[in-house]
């Protein structure tokens, strides 16, 4: 009977010791946490560290998220350490971008934060625990994965880039054509309205008077008795001839300036004709209509090749071999004038 009560006994003692050190841990010793703690979904990874520090507690949160930035997914980490309290399971930690507080429960196996915690998460947000090489091999494979995503987003839209410049290059191409076939035809116009029918004809009017004017004075020198007031009229005609001589030095520049606008016109054709051609020939293929086009185009090029074909024969014409042949027949006409008065100037003794 001893023996049992003896055993009874120390059945008791035992239960009694199992007891106080359960009282001892709940209410007197530390909560338990693991390593770290984790939260994970396709596009984001929150680890989270606790420790306590007699009765403070810093919670260290690693956030890394998957964002985009012009279509492309890149990975963005930010760390924040927070300070706050830890009572029994309650984590209350001080947010120091709002001055509010955040309240959560931690213990050996997960850490939950009541409340907005990730913009997207307004309910409850659970941490499970884990350890930093767990998190670390997660977060290498997230990385990885984006990093993987990223390059075959950065082909597709450098693709799609490339096809866009290339439809946006087309047009334009498409409007240049267009734009070109229209300055041939402009151009053509005002080439063929550049004439020299004026300054021929204005040539061929002076040399004839002054050959007029020539005879009027050789008529008067061969008159016999010559008089004063006839020798001043034969000077007077002289003046008339001097005078049609430098209009026609005038009408010369005026003659230049149109051969020179006329090269500068040519030149711009000549150089639409080799670009509209080149351009159609790249981009012929795709278009629509492209018979109907080509047709346009070919009659385009066809006018401007007539025209500057006009034009130069027009201005060889007045070249200036023909126009220094003009002024040197005006030229001497004049100057056998002069010679005519002199001579008569002389035998009369005026």
């Amino acid at each position: 009977m001893k023996g049992k009560n003896k055993s009874i006994m120390i059945v008791l003692a035992l239960v009694i010791v199992a007891l106080l050190g359960y009282a001892g841990y709940r209410f007197f010793g530390p909560v338990t946490l693991a390593e770290g703690y984790l939260y994970e979904d396709d596009t984001r990874m929150l680890y989270t560290s606790v420790t306590v520090n007699n009765e403070k507690v810093n919670v260290e949160m690693t956030d890394s998220i998957v964002e985009t930035e012009d279509s492309i997914p890149v990975l963005k980490t930010e760390s924040i350490l927070l300070e706050g309290t830890l009572d029994g399971e309650q984590l209350t930690l001080k947010n120091p971008a709002t001055g509010q507080d955040i309240i959560g429960t931690v213990n050996g196996d997960e850490l939950q934060f009541d409340g907005l915690l990730m913009e997207e998460n307004k309910g409850q947000t659970s941490l499970v625990a884990t350890n930093k090489s767990v998190y670390e091999s997660k977060l290498e494979t997230l990385t990885k994965r984006t990093n993987e995503e990223a390059e075959v987003k950065k082909k597709e839209v450098a693709e799609q880039r490339a096809k866009d410049a290339a439809r946006v290059d087309f047009a334009k191409k498409v409007e240049k054509t267009g734009k070109l076939e229209a300055d041939l035809i402009e151009t053509a116009k005002y080439l063929d309205e550049l004439q020299f029918t004026d300054e021929a004809q204005f040539s061929n009017d002076q040399i004839a008077e002054l050959q007029r004017l020539l005879e009027e004075i050789r008529t008067y020198s061969t008159q016999p008795g010559l008089s004063k007031m006839e020798f001043e009229v034969m000077q007077g005609t002289l003046g008339s001839m001097k005078v049609l001589v430098d209009g026609m030095n005038t009408m010369d520049g005026s003659i230049q300036d149109k051969n020179k606008n006329m090269q500068e016109m040519i030149a711009i054709m000549e150089t639409d004709m080799k670009d509209i051609q080149a351009i159609w020939a790249e981009i012929k293929a795709s278009v629509p209509d492209a018979e109907k086009r080509e047709k346009a185009i070919n009659a385009a090029i066809k006018t401007a090749t007539d025209s500057i074909a006009q034009a130069k024969q027009r201005h060889g014409s007045v070249d200036k071999s023909g126009q220094a042949k003009v002024k040197e027949t005006a030229n001497s006409l004049y100057q056998q004038a002069v010679n005519v008065l002199n001579q008569t100037k002389a035998k009369n003794g005026f």
